[in-house]
């Protein structure tokens, strides 16, 4: 027989704070990367079957719609001036595309000084005219070598934008954030409330409703952001999104606590 003594139950383990300042910033970080990268894919392929008129235009809508509607919440308990702070955020983006040289990469394939793409015409009489002008495998090169540049400009630039949507979208989840936490505490309360009536009056618990609505508060402080953060079309008024969030925070909590145990 063997003389290990018997193993107890295994506690799991607890997370000090500074590991799960740690896990909370590695998984926003995850979600703004993962949300960007979703994003890009998104504005890319809408550039070519839903808003095939817009193009580019359409990414800077959403950024202009989302700075709008910031301002028409110009303050926050966490941020005293939500405009310029937004506003900066959108600097702050622009920034290492401008030194990359991104937005005048941009600029030369697709402003007003773009040099026009040669017609079959022009090839034409530059074949049976001066030879000096270039051979048919050249010009087609440099168009292919243009059509590639300003297609790659293109994404590059919506790359800029949809980053410049996704942070704005999340510090308006930070100004959001002491709604989020009002909800948590009625909710809460609530069910700490609902909790003593169903023990004095004789009820049981229901595991059932515990950890449906455990795992359903959970998907409510992040599916919907992270929906939210990848929303390609524009009108959606983010005031909305927090009501209808807080509210699911607060009706899950509370059901979460009130079915959590029978007796302390």
């Amino acid at each position: 027989m063997s003389d290990a003594p018997p193993k107890g139950p295994v506690r799991p383990r607890t997370r000090g704070p500074v590991e799960l300042v740690l896990e909370i910033g590695i998984g926003l970080t995850f979600v703004a990367l993962f949300s960007w990268f979703v994003g890009i894919l998104i504005e890319i392929g809408g550039m070519y079957l839903l808003w095939k008129d817009e193009g580019v235009v359409h990414a800077r809508t959403l950024v202009e719609q989302d700075l709008g509607y910031i301002a028409a919440a110009p303050r926050s308990l966490l941020v005293p001036d939500t405009v310029a702070f937004s506003r900066q955020i959108v600097r702050w983006v622009q920034i290492p595309y401008e030194r990359l040289g991104v937005l005048r990469w941009y600029a030369r394939f697709n402003g007003p000084q773009a040099a026009p793409e040669p017609t079959p015409s022009h090839a034409t009489a530059a074949v049976g005219g001066n030879p000096r002008e270039g051979s048919p495998l050249s010009k087609g090169v440099s168009q292919v070598s243009r059509s590639m540049g300003k297609l790659l400009s293109q994404w590059a630039l919506v790359s800029m934008y949809v980053a410049q949507d996704v942070l704005l979208r999340m510090s308006v989840a930070l100004f959001a954030l002491p709604a989020f936490v009002l909800a948590c505490l009625v909710g809460a309360v609530d069910g700490l409330v609902r909790r003593d009536l169903r023990r004095w009056g004789g009820g049981r618990e229901s595991s059932f409703f515990y950890h449906h609505a455990k795992r359903y508060t959970a998907w409510s402080l992040t599916g919907g952001f992270g929906l939210y953060l990848t929303w390609p079309f524009g009108g959606f008024n983010p005031a909305y999104m927090v009501l209808v969030f807080t509210v699911l925070v607060a009706a899950t909590l509370s059901t979460t606590v009130a079915a959590f145990k029978k007796y302390v």
